[in-house]
This record gives structure tokens, C-alpha cells and sequence, in this order.
């Protein structure tokens, strides 16, 4: 168990949750971080065939959703909530996936994924076989992913603090 989770009064089956040296997430290097804050992380994943798709990652290494730290469970759902809203009001996507697996990569992260009817797996998930080819996404989803990218940081900030 963590120095933080005894001070926050976490679960006391955690494992400790010091920086894991085989976790991509502990030690990522080529990420674009778009808001950082106490707990959480913002970042820009780069799949031109998901504009906009974003994930969620806590900034120290827990697995599972019950491990975590009562500050860092309300400031997870305020920001799942804030970045939804603000997603779904900038890019009037047809829908967003939000989902955490953690089965590939074990440390808490939140995928968050605007998705929409030409992208090449709609309706099914992203991680399922493509129903159409890639097309590429027209320019217009662009810019206002550049714009909600630039507004974010703040919209995360004034959620959490």
C-alpha cells in the first residue's frame, strides 16, 4: 500500500503504487499531454482515423478503479463528466465511447472517444474488425479538434480545482 492511499484512506489490499519500470503508462515518453493535473493526465492519442480521441491516465500506477484514492475516484468522474459535455458540445459527435479495460496495459486509464458514422468501425468498437475503410476525416472535424484541444486545458482545471 501507498504512502498516498494510507493518507487518503484508500483500500488496504492495494498494492503499492510507486512507478512500475514494464508500464508504458509509468514511463511514458512520446505522449502529448494536453492538461496534467495532481491525478490525472489529459492526453492526445494520435489516430487520425479518431479525431478527437483522448485518454485519461492516472498519474500514478493503480490498476483497478476500487484501489483508488477517494480524491482521485471524484475528481476521475468529475472530468469523465466535464470532457464528455464539452466533447459532445464542440464536435457533435454521433456518440462517445468512454471505456476503461486495462487488460493489455494494468494501470488506471480512461479511454474517451468521439465517434461517428464514417469512422471504419462505427458502430462497433474501436477495437473490433473494420466495417468500411478509412476515409479521411473531413477538415472542419479537424480544426474544431484543434480548437477543443486548445480549450480543454482549462475546461479540466476549472473541473478539478
Amino acid at each position: 500500500m501507498s504512502i498516498l492511499s494510507i493518507l487518503m484512506k484508500s483500500e488496504p489490499d492495494e498494492p503499492a503504487s510507486g512507478p512500475q519500470p514494464d508500464c508504458p503508462l509509468c514511463a511514458a515518453t512520446d505522449e502529448t499531454v494536453i492538461w496534467r493535473g495532481a491525478f490525472w493526465r489529459l492526453i492526445d492519442v494520435r489516430q487520425p482515423e479518431y479525431p478527437g480521441y483522448t485518454r485519461l491516465v492516472l498519474n500514478r500506477h493503480v490498476t483497478e478503479l476500487s484501489w483508488l484514492a477517494k480524491p482521485e475516484h471524484d475528481q476521475l468522474f468529475k472530468l469523465l463528466l466535464a470532457i464528455d459535455e464539452f466533447m459532445r458540445k464542440e464536435l457533435r459527435p454521433q456518440k462517445i465511447n468512454i471505456a476503461s479495460l486495462g487488460n493489455q496495459t494494468p494501470h488506471m486509464h480512461w479511454h474517451i472517444i468521439p465517434r461517428w458514422q464514417d469512422d471504419p468501425h462505427f458502430p462497433q468498437s474501436i477495437w473490433s474488425s473494420p466495417q468500411r475503410e478509412l476515409i479521411r476525416p473531413p477538415d472542419e472535424r479537424q480544426q474544431a479538434v484543434a480548437r477543443l484541444f486548445e480549450k480543454l486545458p482549462k475546461i479540466c482545471a476549472k473541473t478539478v480545482y
